[in-house]
């Protein structure tokens, strides 16, 4: 971890750079704890208040996390903290529910078709344990959690962090909408066998390393949720 000394103007900035800096280069990741406020004023040269802004700017933004009496840590769960300027934004452009949930569709698609082509054998035995437990389960919150594992590991197994960082930030304001999106979904005739077989779906596409199949499985996947949100009035 190496910071140095700043000199105005843009003293803020040059403080969340720098940071930034040590993220990109490894020497600071997830969970890890950042030196003392007393510290990080020595090193950077600055006055405690302005040390302080700078690590509250970065807390707003879901970069770092503060656990009183212990300090500041760069965030374990990134994707959720982005949920609230995500919000904000479809707020300020007059954005729906609806317009969340396309995104998340692009997101999906995009994650299947790469997991199709680089997913690892560790992914593939992962999705398959989460979709034999979904349909063993009983209990439908434990379903519910399950389903979003799976929809996760195909993010993950991607290969690109920015995707399950995003999908997860949109599956955070979905929630934040609606609670419980599958159990509404499932009041609707017989979609949680739907359900299961389109995950099935997406899964052997993804085993063939079908691009287009695991592209259209989860269009299929995506637009049958889409339909019974519309038809449970949700726009």
């Amino acid at each position: 971890m190496k910071f140095t000394k700043i000199q105005p103007p843009n003293m803020l900035q040059q403080i969340i750079t720098q940071i930034k800096y040590n993220l990109s280069t490894g020497a600071l990741k997830k969970g890890d704890k950042l030196p003392s406020e007393r510290l990080l004023c020595q090193e950077f040269g600055l006055s405690r208040s302005t040390v302080r802004e700078a690590l509250k700017t970065l807390e707003v933004l879901g970069i770092v996390e503060c656990l009183h009496g212990s300090g500041y840590y760069i965030a374990n769960n990134i994707g959720s903290s982005m949920s609230e300027p995500l919000g904000i934004m479809m707020m300020l452009e007059n954005g729906s529910f609806r317009h969340t949930y396309q995104l998340r569709h692009a997101l999906e698609e995009e994650s299947a078709m790469l997991a199709a082509e680089k997913a690892a054998y560790e992914d593939i035995v992962l999705m398959e344990h989460l979709i034999a437990r979904i349909r063993q389960e009983k209990d439908e919150q434990i379903k519910a959690a399950l389903d979003w594992q799976f929809h996760f590991a195909i993010a993950k197994a991607s290969g690109n962090p920015l995707l399950s960082t995003l999908l997860n930030a949109c599956e955070s304001l979905i929630n934040e909408h609606i609670h419980g999106v599958r159990a509404l979904i499932l009041q609707q005739g017989d979609n949680e066998e739907r359900i299961n077989n389109q995950h099935e779906a997406v899964l052997e596409a993804i085993k063939r390393r079908d691009v287009r199949a695991a592209a259209k499985a989860v269009n299929d996947h995506m637009e049958m949720i889409e339909a019974s949100l519309k038809r449970a009035d949700i726009r």
